[in-house]
């Protein structure tokens, strides 16, 4: 009997002896991840599907909200410790008194450029012409409208915007063919049409993403609670590390990246996957994750007229580049 309560004694020491983080993470680390396929979200995929975390240390539950509505109800509820986003899900949560998110890390964005008819030599060249866009408030609709200012256009005053029901970049790239429009904002996957069909000959390349600085969208900012920052960095590392990993891979496996490559897009088109493969993974993914800050200041500038309080946010305040910088110095995300 002494024995015994010697032994239970030394179980009770080694509980009170372990930090409260450590028993914290005897569950599952949780992610939650939306929208649940695109191509920026690669290093994700392979980390995710190929074991890369667990070998990391790391035990995972996935969840996919399904919707925006479902996904910023989830980051009000605290539902998840890590969440592969948009930069502007994120500004948007801190802004409505959502548990703090900081961002950590970026693996991509939707590759754009804004296309315009051929005649078109310069920015001035589009006053009075019809621009293609998004529905009235949408994603693509603000967008182009920030596109527009950046080249030095009122969007309300120097240019027509023609809205299309339906957001997708198929549809305006599909009316810059048929002369409806003289511009628009179009994605890789309707550049890929236009190349395939060599219609894209036609049309010039404004400015892309890169001259306009319009890093958006794509769900590949990597955001974790303050408070899971704070209290389990060794496990923030590991996942970072993961991706890291995942990124290196996707360029290594590109058999298993095409397969993941293909679930992204809407056809199944063996050259169109080839295409954006290596499209994303030559200029879209980054040999290191950092977070990109051009995407919050973007995101801030989104989410104001819905949320006037992001104009309060400090997009720095909100970033942390340290835990890849550290895995950098480390070896841990040089492969």
């Amino acid at each position: 009997m002494r024995i015994y309560k010697l032994q239970l004694l030394l179980v009770l020491l080694q509980v009170l002896l372990v930090p409260f983080g450590t028993l914290a993470l005897a569950q599952s680390i949780r992610v939650v991840y939306y929208p649940p396929w695109n191509i920026s979200k690669l290093p994700l995929y392979f980390a995710r599907d190929t074991g890369i975390f667990e070998r990391n240390g790391l035990q995972l539950s996935w969840t996919n909200p399904g919707s925006n509505e479902k996904l910023l109800a989830a980051m009000k509820n605290g539902d998840a410790d890590i969440f592969v986003v948009s930069s502007n899900h994120v500004v948007q949560n801190n802004a409505t008194g959502g548990p703090p998110l900081i961002l950590v890390a970026n693996t991509g964005y939707n590759y754009s450029v804004f296309l315009v008819d051929a005649t078109i030599k310069q920015p001035e060249d589009l006053k009075g012409k019809r621009i293609g866009t998004g529905e009235l408030g949408s994603t693509p609709d603000q967008l182009t409208r920030l596109a527009l200012r950046k080249l030095g256009l009122d969007p309300g005053k120097d240019v027509t915007l023609v809205h299309f029901d339906e957001a997708r970049s198929a549809d305006r790239a599909t009316a810059l063919l048929s002369g409806q429009v003289s511009g628009s904002l179009v994605t890789a996957e309707a550049m890929y049409d236009l190349e395939k069909t060599g219609a894209v000959k036609k049309f010039r390349i404004l400015a892309d993403h890169k001259k306009l600085n319009i890093y958006a969208g794509g769900g590949a900012d990597y955001a974790m609670s303050a408070e899971f920052l704070k209290n389990h960095r060794r496990e923030a590392k590991s996942f970072l590390s993961g991706i890291c990993e995942g990124i290196a891979l996707a360029r290594k496996d590109k058999a298993k990246a095409l397969e993941f490559v293909a679930q992204s897009v809407r056809k199944n088109d063996a050259a169109a996957i080839e295409y954006l493969y290596r499209l994303y993974t030559g200029e879209v993914i980054p040999s290191r994750p950092y977070p990109k800050i051009e995407g919050v200041e973007l995101g801030i500038q989104m989410v104001t007229p819905i949320a006037p309080a992001a104009r309060t946010l400090k997009p720095r305040e909100i970033v942390d580049g340290t835990l890849v910088e550290e895995l950098e110095k480390e070896g841990r995300c040089n492969f």
